[in-house]
């Protein structure tokens, strides 16, 4: 409709230039004649006008024969008019108004005012220009009715055309089509190209980039909208498995067999959930994923839950694991509170790592208590303070030059009431919640010790790791110094592992730690060690007896160069220092070779043993 009143416009600009020009030709003309009449007649009268004739048939007279329409004649005494009724058009009037004009003279002894009036032929002409200004005004609003029938006419096949609806009928403008066309073809590509980045965008958002799935803040939402009170009536099943055995494989197998055993867990999910069409799989956090099965009954999720879990135990025994995973399952309801129906799922997991390896639990309700799993865990960790209830196991570090003794790193296992192997990682993230960290480490402590005592020969030494919270307690230090006081045999055979990233967040309390154990006698190492530049200057302030490469660092290293430069300088720089090198993770016998090549004094890993029970190991 802009090209209407741009039309209109137009033809109105057009119309009044028109109808102006001519008003100011015959304007201009009407006034030329005007003034050319009115001086002639101005003459006339004052020579013929007399105070004796002033009369009115006089004035009459006079009238008629010099064609005015008005005349008034007036003298000091007396004063004589005529007038003839001639009415033009109003509208004339308002276009000439000189057709009205009073013209006006004066002598020594009268005064005069006249009108001219017009022929017969002037009249006529007059009329004549009136109707023509009628007319161009009525030609002026048909035209603008048949330029806006036009128009609209013009709209409807455009739209027609830009529709994707052409009729031969409607094809009343074929160059027009084919621009349309073509730029609704370059448009509708632009259009498809920022649909698919949008997509991709999308999926980088919403996708976790190891499983394919869908993470964390696609799950929140899908939660969240499933348990809108606007969705009535609405139940499902929510399954939490945490992968607990990360950890463990990170550590002891390297972190590319971490993301093989992630993949490995989401494709086992993926495989035991297809048979149901409306589930869908989330990884929620680093070992944690999520299941979400609208319309499930309990009896059908506890049919799936034992599925998955042979699936694990399976895993389990294929490539020997303590554990796998675990699956917490409750049912959800529209209207429940994401809070709510989470927890209830961690409780159910909480439950589940009681039981044993690869085991789940179903909680329906919510509990009495606002964090069961909570207290679940805190009564387990209490039991197993009080029994200690733990397990020794020990994996060798094999020397590769004379000069180092044996060593083997002592790990921990924890004992459940049913005689179940706990997850270690599990319940050391739940002792720290619950500040029991290092009363756990106060018994792991003295159970090694207790064990050194029968298993443990003056040529060996015993790797022992503490925790952060323990490396940052004073009360900790104090106690740990004060056993090892009463214990010196023990004590100089004991090396205790601290990891890199734990000391360096708080130097003063790190070498506080390390200055106890050299008074004491102990050894000290700084195990995953190498995640930068940074590991030197830890070196040279803490001054440990050993440095324990990082696993990391050795999955790359036959293939890496830049990893080969670091470590080659990380021996260098230890050996200066009279500090011997570990490598941790070793798993293939390639690593080994080139290990021994650059004068690492031992090599840890699956490719020398796995760990075992202690008891089972002669030192």
């Amino acid at each position: 409709m802009t090209d209407y009143f741009r039309c209109n416009l137009f033809l109105t600009f057009v119309f009044l230039c028109m109808l102006f020009s001519a008003l100011g030709f015959s304007y201009q003309s009407l006034n030329s004649s005007l003034a050319v009449q009115g001086s002639a007649i101005n003459y006339a009268l004052s020579q013929k006008i007399t105070v004796d004739s002033i009369t009115d048939d006089n004035t009459k007279l006079l009238t008629d024969r010099l064609a005015l329409s008005h005349l008034f004649i007036q003298t000091e005494s007396i004063s004589s008019s005529w007038e003839s009724n001639i009415n033009y058009p109003t509208l004339i009037q308002l276009i000439f108004p000189q057709l009205a004009k009073q013209f006006s003279g004066a002598t020594d002894l009268f005064s005069y005012k006249f009108k001219l009036r017009f022929s017969e032929k002037d009249n006529a002409v007059i009329q004549l220009l009136s109707t023509f200004i009628i007319s161009v005004f009525i030609a002026y609003l048909l035209c603008l009715a048949s330029v806006k029938r036009l128009l609209i006419s013009v709209e409807k096949n455009i739209l027609h055309e830009i529709g994707n609806t052409i009729t031969p009928k409607h094809q009343s403008f074929p160059a027009v089509t084919r621009l349309l066309a073509q730029h609704k073809a370059e448009h509708h590509k632009e259009l498809q190209g920022q649909h698919d980045k949008i997509e991709v965008l999308s999926k980088k958002i919403n996708m976790d980039n190891l499983t394919g799935l869908y993470n964390r803040f696609f799950f929140r939402g899908e939660l969240v909208d499933f348990l809108s009170e606007k969705k009535q009536s609405q139940s499902a099943i929510l399954a939490l498995v945490r992968a607990t055995a990360l950890g463990h494989i990170n550590k002891h197998r390297g972190f590319r067999l971490g993301d093989v055993y992630l993949k490995d867990i989401s494709n086992m999910l993926k495989q035991c959930t297809k048979r149901y069409p409306d589930s869908q799989l989330y990884r929620v956090s680093g070992p944690d994923f999520a299941i979400l099965i609208p319309n499930m009954t309990a009896a059908v999720a506890h049919k799936l839950a034992r599925e998955i879990k042979a699936n694990l135990d399976e895993y389990q025994s294929l490539h020997e694991l303590e554990n796998v995973a675990y699956i917490g399952i409750t049912t959800i309801h529209s209207g429940h509170q994401p809070e709510q129906v989470l927890a209830r799922a961690d409780t159910a997991l909480a439950k589940a790592q009681l039981e044993g390896p690869n085991y789940w639990a179903f909680q329906q309700q919510d509990s009495q208590q606002d964090n069961q799993g909570q207290t679940y865990w805190k009564e387990v960790i209490e039991e197993i303070i009080n029994k200690r209830s733990l397990m020794l196991l020990s994996q060798p570090v094999q020397p590769i030059h004379r000069n180092m003794k044996n060593y083997q790193e002592i790990y921990t296992r924890f004992i459940g009431s049913n005689n179940a192997v706990l997850p270690t990682h599990t319940l050391f993230a739940m002792a720290q919640r619950l500040d029991y960290t290092i009363k756990l480490d106060q018994i792991i402590i003295e159970n090694i010790i207790s064990n050194s005592r029968t298993q443990m020969d003056g040529n060996s030494h015993w790797g022992v790791n503490l925790t952060s919270h323990s490396v940052q307690s004073s009360a900790f230090i104090v106690w740990l110094e004060r056993l090892l006081l009463r214990e010196p045999n023990i004590a100089a055979n004991l090396v205790f592992e601290i990891d890199e990233v734990v000391l360096e967040r708080n130097i003063v309390s790190s070498k506080r730690a390390m200055d106890m154990l050299r008074r004491v006698g102990s050894r000290s190492a700084i195990s995953k060690f190498g995640h930068g530049i940074s590991s030197f200057k830890l070196f040279k302030e803490l001054k440990p007896n050993y440095i324990k490469i990082d696993s990391s660092l050795i999955q790359s290293i036959t293939n890496d160069n830049a990893s080969q430069q670091f470590l080659r300088m990380i021996v260098d720089v230890a050996h200066r220092m009279s500090c011997q090198v570990i490598a941790e993770g070793v798993e293939e016998l390639a690593q080994k070779q080139l290990l021994e090549s650059m004068y690492v004094d031992g090599i840890q890993g699956y490719l020398i043993a796995k760990p075992a029970p202690l008891s089972k190991i002669a030192c």
